[in-house]
């Protein structure tokens, strides 16, 4: 990914706009996601908006980690992979 062009954006909008723009995109993947298997979409559709969708999150997520502590940010996600790592190994279901 490009963090040349992401701290552009950075810069250009500032962090908090940005942090405006990485909720914005998690309660849209969240919507795309919630309605995937409605019965009234277009399955088609619903795929392609999805995908967009999980695209603008990683895009946000890259800037998450500039904006914010990525040693941190890593550090908590060690450590919940750990802990499904346990989980993994020790529960049947």
């Amino acid at each position: 990914m490009n963090k040349e062009i992401l701290q552009k954006a950075i810069d250009k909008w500032g962090k908090e706009t940005q942090i405006n723009k990485i909720q914005e995109e998690a309660l849209k993947l969240a919507l795309v996601l919630n309605q995937r298997n409605c019965p009234t979409k277009d399955p088609e559709q619903m795929e392609a908006n999805l995908y967009e969708e999980l695209a603008d999150m990683k895009i946000m997520m890259a800037q998450a980690e500039m904006i914010f502590d990525a040693n941190r940010i890593n550090e908590r996600v060690k450590f919940k992979i750990d802990k499904l790592q346990y989980k993994i190994d020790h529960f049947i279901h």
